[in-house]
């Protein structure tokens, strides 16, 4: 895959930016190629272009990070869980980052009407999700919405290799769009710090446990795909830690979007 061509694992383990910008590159043209010749579904084609581009690499980069802890394992090497999978997370992170920064662009500085064309499957979301926290139990709609995100993100990983990537793409674009939806009501794309802010607290949180959960699935994984995985159930312990790190990140998070976005009386 070209991907793998400009970047590699290891220079991406070593420096996330370099997995932002490779990120970045192939968010624009996936986006540009699915509005050409999916212009009545960009959103849903563009995020399928991205998990196709992003896929052999996220692949590899979980068997590295198997493969890492493996021999951490049979080393008896004591890491904290987080600490030992942090290299992994944080690019993850720039992957995500890399869309954000494109999409939000794109929503901030194109033509209305283009933007609507790109991003209305998006905006339908942000309605319905809203729509769904206009009522009473705010925090157990945003908790359960959220751990269900983060169960596709395993599931996806551990039945597909490097499917979080769908689910990670998929919510970078409605960020991206709830980003620019904010930026544009106070005022426009100078207003756009302002915007991320109200969505940091709380997003920092919420993508932290998903990019985990992506993880986690995709150790276990990478551990049924290696032909001779020694500490396979060693592995399969770690991913569950991990998951359960992701659900107590979120619950958390849940408060904190209460808290920041005034719903608490």
């Amino acid at each position: 895959m070209v991907l793998e061509k400009i970047i590699s694992v290891r220079e991406s383990v070593k420096n996330p930016l370099y997995a932002m910008a490779a990120s970045s590159i192939i968010t624009l043209i996936s986006v540009v190629v699915a509005f050409i010749v999916f212009p009545e579904q960009v959103g849903l084609f563009s995020t399928l272009f991205i998990t196709i581009a992003l896929a052999p690499f996220t692949v590899n980069l979980f068997s590295y990070e198997e493969a890492r802890e493996e021999e951490l394992i049979a080393r008896k090497k004591e890491q904290n869980l987080l600490k030992r999978n942090w290299e992994a997370i944080s690019v993850l992170a720039s992957l995500f980052v890399g869309m954000v920064l494109i999409m939000t662009t794109m929503f901030m500085v194109l033509p209305e009407k283009i933007v609507y064309k790109i991003f209305q499957e998006q905006l339908e979301e942000l309605r319905r999700i809203r729509g769904s926290f206009a009522t009473l139990d705010v925090f157990e709609k945003i908790f359960l919405n959220n751990v269900s995100v983060a169960l596709l993100a395993y599931l996806f990983s551990f039945l597909f290799g490097a499917g979080a990537i769908f689910i990670f793409a998929w919510n970078a674009s409605v960020l991206s769009a709830a980003i620019g939806l904010t930026a544009k009501s106070l005022g426009g794309i100078y207003h756009l710090p302002v915007a991320v802010a109200i969505f940091l607290p709380h997003g920092i949180l919420e993508f932290l446990a998903y990019f985990i959960a992506g993880l986690a699935g995709g150790l276990i994984s990478a551990a049924l795909t290696r032909k001779k995985s020694r500490f396979f159930y060693m592995i399969l312990r770690d991913s569950l830690k991990l998951l359960v790190i992701s659900v107590i990140i979120l619950f958390f998070a849940a408060w904190v979007e209460i808290l920041n976005l005034g719903l608490l009386q």
